[in-house]
């Protein structure tokens, strides 16, 4: 075996593992609770140890972030030399003095190893992860958790550090990551799958809801006089004629002082007419 091999394989192999980090780093962040919560309540230990990661976010992100550093800075050492005899003896051919050839063939590694390590190592891995959060989260969380693990005193430290230097700033540091929206935050989901075509509203329920929650019992009061109301003894045929007039679905039951006693709901007699 050539002796550059051994460097090209651990160039491959640090790429791989860079890769991973990356990866695990953006599904834990973009995962959803809703998606993995039911396959962990079924009993499965890949998303419950997935959800022990999104619930330790500061935690996976700087084991992540450990892992990052450590490649990208050895990824170079171990990959220059290799790199620098592959390309020793054919830049030899050029005319060029031993100290050219070395400065060509540091640029070419350096430029080769940032093309690999941002393309393959930062790049895929992220967009898989946003493409889909729910599996990569699924497939590269417990792994990340097992490293964690075996690095937890160093991370524990660094992540203390970390803290520190946010509650400086009077920032409230967080643990686990968000998942859950807002009212705004869902108003603007739905619209934008409205508008996508991923969502339909063609009667535009989901939006009236929306609205309804700025209403307040001013908006929605209606005098009792406006009211349908039905008679305490009332039959299904004369209840169907009502709805058919009316359109409502529920209608109050008023004493004969026009009272509202309670109300009545056409689901309850539909199967009597």
């Amino acid at each position: 075996m050539s002796s550059y091999v051994p460097g090209l394989i651990w160039l491959i192999v640090l790429l791989a593992v860079n890769a991973f980090f990356v990866g695990a780093e953006f599904a834990v962040i973009s995962a959803r609770r809703s998606q993995i919560e039911p396959r962990a309540a079924a009993g499965s230990r890949a998303a419950a140890t997935t959800l022990w990661a999104m619930e330790r976010a500061t935690l996976m992100l700087a084991t992540s972030q450990l892992g990052i550093t450590v490649c990208s800075l050895v990824i170079l050492n171990v990959s220059e030399p290799a790199i620098h005899q592959l390309l020793e003896y054919p830049l030899s051919w050029t005319g060029l003095t031993p100290s050219m050839v070395t400065t060509v063939a540091f640029v070419i590694a350096l430029v080769l190893v940032t093309f690999l390590h941002v393309v393959f190592g930062e790049m895929v891995p992220k967009n898989m992860a946003f493409s889909v959060p729910d599996r990569a989260a699924l497939l590269l969380a417990p792994p990340l958790v097992m490293v964690s693990r075996v690095v937890r005193p160093l991370i524990w430290v660094l992540n203390w550090i970390a803290n520190s230097v946010l509650r400086l700033f009077r920032v409230a540091p967080k643990d686990e990551a968000t998942s859950a929206y807002t009212l705004d935050q869902v108003a603007m989901i739905v619209e934008q799958s409205t508008r996508e075509g991923t969502l339909v509203d063609a009667t535009g329920t989901l939006s009236a809801a929306f609205e309804f929650t700025e209403k307040t019992v001013d908006d929605v009061e209606i005098p009792l006089t406006q009211l349908v109301a039905l008679p305490p003894v009332v039959t299904p045929r004369q209840v169907r004629a009502v709805v058919e007039a009316s359109g409502y679905s529920r209608y109050v039951i008023a004493s004969a002082d026009g009272a509202p006693t309670s109300y009545l709901h056409v689901k309850d007699v539909l199967d009597l007419v």
